[in-house]
């Protein structure tokens, strides 16, 4: 299962509401633990009658491993992707179930335009 949603806001830390930064993390971290819930639900129940290795990827960023400046609220939501990430794994791994991130660069989509 891949958790690959998300949003971003470009401004700078002063001029981000609670507005814009509640909709980015309701998309970014929210929606992945909601993904990474649900699929882990299913998965353990699926590995009780058929054992074997599951997986659940979630999208981060190079920005969930530094900051950058204008991206305030998007790199905190893609830093609590990759700490959401790692708890994950560690409880689901006694599972069968494997966690991970994926943390690509800038890609040139309509959401960067």
């Amino acid at each position: 299962m891949v958790a690959n949603a998300g949003i971003i806001h470009t401004a700078s830390l002063v001029e981000t509401t609670t507005t814009d930064w509640d909709k980015i993390f309701a998309t970014n971290v929210r929606g992945v633990f909601l993904t990474y819930k649900y699929a882990a639900q299913k998965m353990v129940a699926l590995n009780e009658t058929h054992k074997r290795g599951r997986r659940i990827i979630g999208a981060s960023s190079l920005l969930g491993k530094r900051g950058e400046e204008r991206m305030s609220a998007y790199t905190a939501s893609k830093f609590a992707v990759r700490g959401l990430t790692q708890a994950a794994a560690v409880e689901l791994g006694r599972h069968g179930i494997t966690v991970n991130a994926y943390a690509p660069g800038l890609i040139m989509t309509s959401m960067r335009e």
